[in-house]
């Protein structure tokens, strides 16, 4: 086995690894902190009627 292909490998998994740790602690955090607009959020999500939100969505 050649020496690039252990560092490749170590890079691919080194990076799937850290990818899932992240995914884990952001999982933890609860649903807005996995939201794309999480930062400039000014309403919260729990106080939000997804029920309603969705049934508007789909009359469109």
């Amino acid at each position: 086995m050649h020496l690039i292909d252990v560092i490749l490998g170590a890079l691919i998994f080194g990076y799937g690894g850290y990818s899932l740790y992240r995914y884990m602690n952001k999982a933890k955090k609860g649903k807005c902190a996995t939201c794309e607009i999480e930062p400039t959020c000014k309403t919260a999500c729990e106080d939000v009627n997804w029920d309603k939100v969705i049934q508007e969505a789909l009359k469109k």
